[in-house]
């Protein structure tokens, strides 16, 4: 179902069943609201309106006065919607995080019982992120991947293999949405026997060095991740390379835990992600052809 096709009372009631299935999250309550500008003689400012948070008035963004503002609690049931036409997958695990001051938010979807091995002691199962925004920043768009594995107590490092956006529509539509996160779980197959590959395919030093031309971190940063060890292996990069005994998966595994326990910027991770994984994808495809 459309959400212009839902009558306004319908469309509030589901927003606040949502609110109430997750009270850990705060939602904001964006409106537009008209602007003005001038000292003396205030006039309107014309076809443009301000995002602004009821809650507390803090301002998103100024958009034009035909953009549709999607709430937060609209996607959120829009995935929920998805997720229960899924068989196979066993239970998925749904969280909204709402980021940069409600700006932007974060919903995420577990597939912990759809779990694949990669290599020993290496276990992932697909993992979905959709993001949306108040503050323009995010179109409504998501990223299909993986949760690695990397201890008992649940930690582990996310792999991205596959992005999609989709604009903020008038009539946002659950089939096309729905359409979307199963053509990711379809390709997360594929992406399992590749890196079923890549954990077989050893790393020389003039590919490796190579690499980090494409990489997106720092010479100091550089220094820090070739001496980490990885979470469950005690792996380290430096070492392994050394003893010619440095795959790709194994790189990648030490590349994603840094982005996503050894940097503090959520909007720096997400933007890191494609990164490294087009990163990989080339040094992979360099080795093997």
């Amino acid at each position: 179902m459309e959400l212009e096709a839902k009558p306004e009372k319908q469309i509030l009631a589901e927003r606040l069943e949502t609110r109430n299935r997750y009270p850990k999250t705060v939602f904001p309550d964006p409106v537009m609201e008209p602007l003005w500008w001038g000292r003396r003689n205030i006039e309107p400012v014309p076809d443009r309106n301000a995002i602004v948070n009821k809650t507390d008035g803090t301002v998103f963004a100024v958009c034009s006065d035909r953009y549709k503002v999607v709430h937060y609690e609209d996607v959120v049931n829009m995935v929920e919607g998805v997720i229960s036409t899924l068989d196979g997958y066993g239970k998925i695990e749904i969280c909204p995080y709402i980021l940069s001051d409600g700006g932007k938010m974060k919903l995420t979807l577990k597939f912990p019982e759809a779990k694949h091995k990669i290599a020993v002691g290496d276990s992932i199962f697909p993992k979905i992120e959709v993001f949306s925004s108040y503050d323009l920043s995010y179109k409504l768009m998501g990223k299909f991947g993986a949760f690695q594995l990397k201890c008992s107590n649940g930690m582990g490092v996310w792999k991205m293999f596959k992005s999609f956006a989709r604009k903020h529509l008038q009539n946002l539509n659950l089939k096309d949405l729905q359409h979307t996160i199963s053509e990711g779980l379809e390709l997360f197959g594929a992406q399992v026997i590749d890196w079923k590959k890549w954990a077989e395919t050893k790393l020389d030093a003039v590919t490796y060095n190579a690499l980090w031309e494409q990489l997106p971190f720092s010479p100091t940063e550089r220094k820090k991740i070739e001496v980490l060890p990885e979470i469950g292996s005690g792996l380290i990069i430096e070492a392994a390379l050394k003893d010619n005994n440095l795959t790709v998966w194994q790189l990648n595994s030490v590349l994603t835990q840094f982005a996503t326990h050894e940097v503090a910027s959520e909007i720096r991770r997400i933007e890191l992600e494609p990164d490294i994984a087009h990163a990989l994808e080339l040094a992979y495809n360099s080795v093997t052809n």
